[in-house]
């Protein structure tokens, strides 16, 4: 009966190795999806099936099931839905000065790396609305050995993945991949994520704070991170990485607000029209003009309502990044408007995506013709 019991273990070991073989993927829980025990507090990526911080100060774990603090989509560092499933962690690659403790989050393997072997290595973040700094060299790092400290100190350690140009993450919005193919060294059984760069090496910006967000910023660059993933692959082809497609522009298109002594209001409202970058919705200094005509229209017909019509461009519609381009455009708009005195009750919204293009050439400046915010008189 033990010889049994013995023979049936040694298959189960099989069959289970096999399935993680023929997946190739030798990350689990890679969205934090498998959760032990209801998250409580700040700093509990531990609770993450298979996941620790290797540091004293914890990651934190984001969940749609918890409705405060660390929920999904909002939270106390902002409002993100998950790329992947309903968790995602959360981590800081950067503060200034070094007066924060920077976080990471770590796990085994479920396999050795194989020497020689290429792995493609995938994951994503997205800077959250409490950080006033955006960073680069997010990275992953692979190890034989699991980092394990219990004080706050920053590791410093190669960067085996990065984005490819290495550039500063700072988008407030949707999520941004970091791809790449890994050699392994041989016998490598954990990864981690974070900043393994000094401060030094770390290029920085500001963030401004965006008007949406009622929280306090920290002097950091705080990022949630999804969809983790490392796959055995059999050649540096095989890891398609989102940066490796053509890159879209932020290209504007703009024209100059029109007088509105010299128009009547069909014509101010028709030549009024705010325009934005690719996946992009900051209001830029000519767009305030445009805004401030709106304000002086609405100021002078207090009866009157306003509609935002909500324009992308035909790529955005397609592009999981730019999902909620269209929300983020109205609430900029809507913000500036009704920092300027008009009731929000004055306005509405109609989101049309890309049904009516102003200009179908495809071209690069047609496409910053269509990126547009439109108004009508009501």
């Amino acid at each position: 009966m033990k010889m049994k019991k013995i023979i049936l273990s040694c298959l189960a070991l099989g069959l289970m190795l096999n399935s993680v073989v023929a997946q190739n993927d030798l990350v689990e829980n890679g969205s934090f999806e498998d959760t032990k025990g209801k998250i409580k507090k700040a700093g509990a990526i531990n609770l993450a099936v298979g996941w620790i911080s290797p540091t004293k100060t914890g990651a934190d774990l984001y969940s749609d099931k918890i409705p405060e603090k660390l929920g999904v989509p909002d939270n106390f560092n902002g409002k993100e839905d998950a790329y992947d499933g309903s968790n995602y962690a959360g981590f800081s690659a950067f503060s200034y000065g070094n007066k924060e403790p920077r976080t990471y989050v770590s796990s085994r393997l479920a396999l050795p790396m194989r020497k020689g072997q290429k792995y493609c290595v995938k994951f994503y973040v997205s800077l959250s609305e409490s950080s006033k700094y955006g960073c680069n060299n997010i990275a992953a790092n692979f190890s034989k050995k699991q980092y394990n400290m219990d004080v706050d100190k920053n590791i410093v350690a190669e960067s085996h993945v990065t984005q490819t140009h290495n550039e500063v993450f700072d988008e407030l919005f949707g999520w941004s991949e970091v791809c790449g193919t890994y050699i392994a060294e041989g016998g490598e059984r954990f990864l981690t994520i974070g900043n393994f760069e000094t401060n030094g090496n770390t290029e920085n910006v500001r963030i401004k704070k965006p008007s949406s967000f009622k929280g306090s910023q920290g002097i950091r660059a705080y990022y949630y991170l999804d969809n983790i993933s490392v796959e055995l692959i059999e050649d540096e082809n095989d890891c398609a990485c989102e940066t490796d497609a053509d890159t879209k522009t932020s290209f504007v298109y703009d024209v100059s607000p029109v007088n509105l002594e010299d128009m009547d209001l069909d014509q101010a409202l028709r030549y009024t029209v705010v325009y934005f970058g690719y996946n992009a919705s900051e209001v830029s200094l000519n767009a305030e003009g445009h805004l401030n005509n709106i304000v002086t229209i609405m100021n002078q017909n207090p009866g009157k309502r306003i509609r935002l019509n909500v324009h992308t461009d035909s790529d955005e519609v397609t592009d999981k990044k730019a999902m909620d381009v269209e929300t983020r455009r109205a609430d900029a708009v809507v913000a500036y408007l009704t920092s300027k005195g008009i009731s929000n009750s004055r306005i509405s919204v109609v989101k049309s995506g890309d049904s009516t293009p102003k200009d179908s050439s495809g071209s690069e400046i047609g496409n910053a013709k269509n990126r547009r915010v439109t108004f009508t008189l009501l």
